[in-house]
């Protein structure tokens, strides 16, 4: 798949967790329109907790950790150092299916030298609808 379509399936996505996000009670925002150096998909708050989220779709029901840039890495960080507890990758398997795994997941991963999470591991990691109910 080339990169465009990449990019134009990737931003429908953020479209559309943005939208399911709303659906929720969250107030949420698509940085997408900030494409030079944006480190992140999406704000989003619920109940006075901001969320820090990149969205990633998995067309092979597969995400390697490779796909983490490294503004991204950096930005997550940042938030988590300045007071902010939540950051997440939401993954959108081919099925539709949105996993929610956190930052800190993936930077242990990568500790470990685990270098791709695979289809039979998504679900050790919450669904959107576990991790929602979270914030309820």
């Amino acid at each position: 798949m080339s990169t465009n379509n990449n990019k134009k399936n990737g931003n429908h996505f953020e479209e559309e967790f943005c939208e399911l996000l709303a659906l929720h009670g969250f107030w949420a925002h698509n940085m997408a329109q900030n494409q030079v150096g944006q480190p992140a998909d999406v704000i989003a708050v619920k109940n006075g907790i901001p969320v820090l989220i990149d969205c990633k779709e998995c067309e092979t029901n597969r995400f390697p950790l490779s796909r983490i840039e490294g503004n991204q890495e950096g930005a997550m960080t940042l938030w988590e150092q300045t007071g902010n507890e939540h950051c997440y990758f939401a993954m959108k398997l081919k099925d539709g299916r949105i996993y929610m795994v956190s930052f800190d997941e993936l930077m242990l991963r990568q500790l470990y030298s685990e270098g791709t999470i695979t289809e039979k591991e998504f679900p050790q990691y919450k669904t959107f609808r576990q991790w929602v109910e979270e914030f309820e």
